[in-house]
């Protein structure tokens, strides 16, 4: 966008702890069929990300501007110093976890051309749930219904019933330049803009149209959903919205609409066990009560309904009986006592030494759980590691690794005593995880073939998901995915991959051992084959087409993977997560894409070397020695510096320090240009 251009939006989009939200944020808003906007993300100082993605979108389309705050000062002034840098004829406000439904904006703009450039622009929402659920605002019909025309709040007081937001809404920026709006900080910052700029708008128009999709979280990602002594903001927020309103005589018959949304939001509050400790309830109850004494209107009167009489009890400080209520409804609900699995296990006290690891769901010794144990042998002697294996698999263990057979004795007495418990897939849903142990789970791949879910395998999942204190990541584009489909309270250890330290810091000697294992030397060019897909290419055409001194490698159940990457020179795959391990070492990759396969972001687009969409296009690719050009090189120097971004060697030894021993500093993460992953024995033998 040219500079001095006027734009038609502008987006401000502020940013702190969303980075797991803020990709399909930004896309919604970029991939709208209207393009007259500019976006202004605000990075509120997060810590976690959020200003290296608005850098990268920034940098990859000119609509969009990152700012930068040299401290967190919280979503109201995010916001307010957005709303300084915008140039839009319109300010809409997004929030850096929602999303704009497609043909969005073009609504929106053409509603304000046939109303005649009102003052604000009000459009409906709907919730979107963490397990897929999508649910209208309550109010929705009221956009058809009233919504007609231009109008102001008081012809149409129906719209400031809805949620006090200010996503919701499209706002003319020169009259929020002439009346001076500005955001006030704490939470709550919505309700006192709400109000004053609705009651002062003289032209409010509606768009009959679901434009955001409200995304609710399945743990505290909302602030809102925060306990703690925030949540007495509220009545900070609600003081500035009646005082406003008495500020001005012509505002007078708002005060008991006002008095009655205010009780009713604080009694939301109070009523839900996220946001007020049970401990600090009644504390609450009372503030409120100060609060309805401050503004009361001379002459109120609780209505006889349910929610009067919940008014009534906060006028009346009487939270004895508010109290009695809750807890009887609590105990109307109480579901009934049932024997608890593992109960049992609950007894006897925790060995602090003792580490159950599983792999590939308790059918290997391998992976990121072998490679964390072994360093643990290493670091920290005192701890016990036993493994948990199908009986059927039991061959997998080697000979000196102390194993218990899965549902045996045995493994209920581990369940019951190890104080952790280290895992790429997750325990049985029905284990009972008693206070004091500590599950990691290590992840066994980079994810890039998307994940989908019945509601009801949601639920197991994150019942299991819900007992991770950690979970492993190799790159911050792995820990966006994580936290979005996997949304509960663990702490995300931005390590690396400990299974592939092996890949940088095997030597020559190391890797030409491997190889003559597998009967190879330094004369051949050894692929290794790995797709994911059922559909595979012919080995023999594979050899064939590199040269007559070309191996075929393939995964092999009994061989370890990580020594099948260290011999190969080569790999050839599709969407399988192994691209992502293998460039560790910095050596070709081609891949077999065909776009059948539904993926977090297109590997052609940002590929790890050559790309060829039929079998043909491989072979030649091979035939002609562009999989080894430098152009093929560039591409995986951007994959690896993207997805290779922790994995330096070290990964192992910061997670047994972190979870084991528990210590906070760690060693860094050594930079790419640093390291020196293991040489392929056939590129340096053939110079």
């Amino acid at each position: 966008m040219a500079l001095g251009t006027v734009p038609r939006f502008s987006i401000v989009v502020p940013c702190h702890g969303s980075r797991a939200w803020l990709r399909p944020c930004l896309d919604s808003v970029l991939g709208q069929s209207f393009t007259d906007f500019e976006v202004i993300g605000v990075d509120d100082a997060d810590p976690d990300g959020s200003g290296r993605i608005l850098d990268e979108y920034a940098a990859a389309d000119p609509r969009v501007r990152a700012l930068h705050l040299e401290e967190n000062i919280g979503l109201g002034p995010a916001r307010n110093a957005g709303l300084k840098e915008c140039r839009g004829e319109y300010v809409l406000f997004l929030d850096a976890d929602d999303e704009y439904l497609p043909g969005s904006l073009e609504a929106i703009a053409t509603r304000i051309d046939n109303a005649r450039q009102p003052d604000i622009v009000m459009f409906d929402y709907e919730r979107i749930y963490w397990d897929g659920r999508v649910l209208g605002s309550q109010r929705h019909d009221a956009f058809a219904r009233e919504g007609a025309g231009v109008f102001t709040a008081a012809e149409r007081p129906i719209f400031l019933t809805f949620l006090e937001v200010v996503w919701n809404k499209a706002h003319r920026r020169e009259f929020l330049t002439r009346h001076g709006f500005a955001f006030t900080s704490g939470f709550y910052e919505d309700a006192p803009w709400t109000y004053s700029t609705m009651l002062t708008a003289e032209r409010i128009a509606t768009l009959d149209r679901v434009v955001v999709h409200y995304r609710q979280h399945r743990t505290g990602g909302n602030i809102h959903a925060t306990s703690g002594r925030r949540q007495w903001d509220i009545f900070d927020q609600y003081d500035r919205v009646h005082a406003f309103i008495q500020s001005d005589p012509d505002l007078a018959g708002w005060r008991r609409f006002a008095f009655d949304r205010s009780l009713d939001h604080i009694l939301a509050v109070l009523a839900k066990p996220e946001r007020i400790d049970t401990e600090d309830r009644a504390e609450f109850f009372h503030a409120a009560h100060a609060f309805a004494k401050r503004w009361k209107p001379e002459g109120y009167s609780t209505d006889r309904t349910a929610r009067g009489f919940k008014r009534w009890l906060l006028i009346h400080d009487d939270y004895a009986t508010y109290s009695t209520l809750k807890l009887s409804a609590r105990m109307l609900h109480a579901p009934s006592p049932r024997k608890r699995v593992g109960k049992l296990l609950r007894r006897g006290k925790l060995d602090p030494n003792l580490v159950a690891y599983a792999a590939g769901g308790c059918t290997q010794y391998a992976g990121n759980p072998r490679a964390i144990c072994e360093k643990a042998a290493e670091l920290a002697p005192q701890l016990r590691g036993v493994w948990v294996v199908d009986e059927e698999h039991v061959g997998a263990i080697p000979e000196g690794v102390e194993y218990v057979v899965a549902d045996s004795p045995a493994y209920e007495k581990l369940l019951g005593k190890a104080t952790y418990f280290v895992s790429d897939a997750n325990w049985p849903k029905d284990l009972d995880k008693r206070q004091g142990q500590v599950h990691l789970q290590t992840q066994h791949g980079t994810p890039l073939t998307t994940v989908a879910l019945s509601v009801e395998g949601k639920d197991d999942l994150m019942r299991a998901v819900d007992r991770w204190d950690f979970n492993l990541s190799s790159n911050r584009y792995s820990s966006e995915i994580w936290e979005r489909i996997y949304p509960s309270y663990f702490e995300e250890l931005e390590y690396g991959y400990p299974r592939n330290d092996r890949l940088l810091t095997a030597t020559l000697d190391e890797v030409r051992a491997i190889r003559a294992g597998l009967g190879y030397d330094d004369s051949h060019l050894v692929i290794l084959y790995a797709p994911a897909s059922d559909e595979r290419l012919d080995s023999d055409r594979l050899a064939t087409a590199a040269g007559e001194h070309t191996r075929v490698l393939g995964i092999e159940e009994q061989a370890r993977a990580e020594d099948l990457m260290l011999a190969a020179d080569v790999l050839v795959s599709d969407h399988s997560s192994i691209i992502f391990d293998y460039a560790n070492l910095d050596r070709p990759i081609l891949l077999l894409n065909d776009d059948r396969t539904d993926t977090y972001f297109d590997v052609a687009e940002f590929p790890p070397g050559v790309v060829a969409r039929s079998a043909e296009e491989l072979f030649t690719a091979l035939r002609n020695g562009t999989f080894a050009a430098p152009e093929a090189a560039k591409h995986r120097h951007l994959f690896r510096e993207k997805f290779c971004e922790f994995d330096d060697g070290r990964a192992a030894e910061r997670v047994v320090r972190r979870v084991f021993l528990g210590e906070l500093e760690l060693p860094a993460v050594t930079p790419l240009a640093d390291r020196s992953p293991a040489p392929s024995a056939y590129f340096v033998h053939n110079g």
